[in-house]
């Protein structure tokens, strides 16, 4: 599994941090397109990816767009990873939100 989402023949640089990778493509589960592989692919795809998708976006537009973000006074950002049978940050990462918005009542 680790192959498929850290592999340079899918990836361009696969080990950098890049989320912008990921703005301009086209998500396809047709089973031909193997950087979705832990989805499924053809009859055995997880059927809630579509719902799964949106909601994720949505919640975090909103989360973005409703707060701005710091790190902990004199942090810094530690992206390293803890290997395992899924790859998870070394260290917690702990953000601050403040809130963005004027009126209160926008965040009922």
């Amino acid at each position: 599994m680790l192959g498929h989402t850290r592999g340079p023949s899918i990836w361009e640089n696969p080990l950098e941090f890049n989320p912008e990778r990921f703005l301009d493509t086209k998500w396809d589960y047709s089973g031909k397109d193997f950087n979705k592989f832990p989805f499924g692919s053809g009859r055995r795809i997880c059927v809630g990816i579509a719902m799964a998708e949106s909601m994720v976006m949505h919640s975090l537009d909103t989360l973005l767009h409703s707060f701005d973000w710091k790190l902990p006074e004199g942090e810094k950002l530690d992206l390293s990873e803890k290997f395992g049978i899924v790859l998870k940050k070394k260290l917690p990462l702990v953000a601050i939100p403040t809130p963005r918005l004027s009126d209160p009542t926008l965040y009922e």
